[in-house]
C-alpha cells in the first residue's frame, strides 16, 4: 500500500510546476508574429494612403489644334467636379480609414480569442496528461501485484487479467494524451510564433486573471458594423452632390493670331441634365446605409444575446467547479485512499477495488472539464468586451 501512496503522492506533487508563460505573452507574441494581423495594419497604411488620392483631378488636355487653317494654336483644358465633391470624397477616405482600423481591431480581437483558447486547450491536455501519468504508474504497480497474488494463490485468473487489463488500456489513455498535448502544444507555437512556448500555468480558475465586466461598448465586431454605417453615411452625401454642376477651364487661341489674351480662355459647366440617373445613385446609397444600420443594430442584439448566454454558462460552470473543489475533489481522493487500504487488507477484490479507482478518477476528470467550461465561457466574455 505504500507504494501505491508514493505514487498518488509523486504525481500531486508534479502536477504543480511553476508557470513560464502566460496567455497575455501568449497573446502578445502572436500580434506580433502573425500574418493576419500584419496584413490589417497594411490594410490600414492602404486607407490613409487612399485619403491623399481623394481630390481626383482629371488629367489636364494639351491639344494642338488649327482653328484657321492658317497656324497651329496649343492649349490646355483642365476639367474639375463642383468643389463639394471634392470634400465628400476626402470624408469617405477618412471614414474608410477608420473602418480598415476597426477592422485591424477585430482581427486582433479574434486572434486573442484564438490563442487563449487554444492555451486553455494545452493547459487542459497537459492536465490530463498528468492525471494519466499518476494513474498509469499506480496502475502498473496494482497489475504487478495482482501478477504476485496470483502466482502466491492469494487471487483467482481473472481477477489478474481484470488488473493487466485496466493497466494496459490505462497505458494506452496516457499514450493518447501525450501525443494530444503534444499536437495542441505544436499549434500553439506556430500561432504565436514562437519556437518554444515553455511551461504553461497550471490550469485553474486564475489562469486568466479576473473576471470581466458585461461592458460590450468596445466590442470590435459592433464597433465595425457602426463605422461601416458611417460610410455609407459619408457615401450619401457623396452621391447627393454628385449632381451638382461640374467645370472645365480652358485656354486656346480660336481666332487669328492678333486675338486679345482675354479672348483665348474656355470655361465650360456641365448641366446635370439626366436627372434620373443621379437619383438612382442617391436612393442606392441611401438604401446601402439603411442596410448598414440594419446590420448595426443586428450585430449588437447579438452579442447582447451571447453575452447574457456566456454569463449564465459561466456562472453554472463556477458553480460545478466550486462543488468539486469542496466535496467532490476530497471525496475522491478518500476513496482511492480507502480503497487502497480496502486491497491492501484483502477486504475488497480486484473488481470493486478498479471501479472504485474509476470512478475516483472520473471526478478529477468532470473536475478539470469544469474548470475549462468556466475558462471557457470568461475567454468569450474577454473577446466579447473587445479584450
Amino acid at each position: 500500500m505504500k507504494s501505491w501512496m508514493n505514487i498518488l503522492l509523486f504525481g500531486l506533487i508534479t502536477s504543480g510546476v511553476v508557470a513560464q508563460t502566460t496567455p497575455d505573452a501568449a497573446v502578445s507574441a502572436a500580434l506580433r508574429n502573425h500574418p493576419l494581423v500584419k496584413a490589417a495594419t497594411f490594410e490600414v497604411q492602404a486607407k490613409k494612403y487612399a485619403e491623399k488620392t481623394a481630390l481626383k483631378l482629371p488629367n489636364p488636355e494639351v491639344n494642338a489644334e488649327s482653328p484657321t487653317g492658317e497656324f497651329y494654336a496649343l492649349g490646355v483644358l483642365q476639367s474639375f467636379e463642383f468643389p463639394t465633391v471634392y470634400a465628400r470624397q476626402k470624408q469617405v477616405a477618412q471614414a474608410e480609414t477608420a473602418l480598415a482600423q476597426t477592422g485591424q481591431r477585430v482581427s486582433e480581437n479574434d486572434l486573442r480569442y484564438t490563442v487563449r483558447s487554444l492555451y486553455l486547450e494545452v493547459q487542459v491536455a497537459e492536465h490530463l496528461v498528468r492525471q494519466w501519468k499518476t494513474r498509469d504508474s499506480l496502475y502498473q504497480a496494482i497489475a504487478a501485484t495482482a501478477v504476485r497474488q496470483f502466482g502466491g494463490g492469494e487471487i483467482d485468473v481473472l481477477q489478474k487479467m481484470l488488473a493487466e487489463n485496466e493497466a494496459g488500456a490505462v497505458h494506452q489513455e496516457r499514450l493518447a494524451a501525450e501525443q494530444n498535448a503534444l499536437v495542441l502544444r505544436q499549434q500553439l507555437a506556430t500561432i504565436t510564433g514562437l519556437s518554444d512556448v515553455g511551461t504553461l500555468l497550471p490550469l485553474g480558475l486564475d489562469s486568466l486573471g479576473a473576471a470581466t465586466s458585461a461592458n460590450i461598448a468596445n466590442n470590435p465586431s459592433v464597433a465595425f458594423e457602426q463605422q461601416s454605417l458611417r460610410v455609407a453615411e459619408k457615401q450619401v452625401g457623396l452621391a447627393k452632390s454628385l449632381d451638382l454642376p461640374s467645370f472645365s477651364v480652358g485656354y486656346l487661341n480660336q481666332g487669328a493670331r492678333t486675338t486679345p489674351l482675354d479672348y483665348r480662355f474656355r470655361v465650360t459647366v456641365g448641366i446635370p441634365l439626366w436627372v434620373g440617373q443621379y437619383r438612382a445613385g442617391r436612393q442606392n446609397a441611401e438604401s446601402q446605409a439603411q442596410a448598414a444600420q440594419s446590420r448595426a443594430e443586428g450585430q449588437l442584439q447579438a452579442v447582447e444575446l451571447e453575452m447574457g448566454r456566456t454569463q449564465t454558462e459561466a456562472a453554472t460552470a463556477l458553480q460545478k467547479v466550486r462543488y468539486h473543489e469542496l466535496q467532490a475533489l476530497p471525496r475522491s481522493r478518500s476513496l482511492i485512499a480507502a480503497a487502497l487500504r480496502m486491497r491492501e487488507a484483502g477486504q475488497v477484490d480486484y473488481v470493486t477495488f478498479l471501479r472504485t479507482l474509476d470512478q475516483a478518477f472520473a471526478i478529477q476528470r468532470e473536475h478539470a472539464a469544469q474548470v475549462q467550461s468556466f475558462e471557457t465561457a470568461r475567454i468569450k466574455l474577454l473577446y466579447l468586451v473587445g479584450q
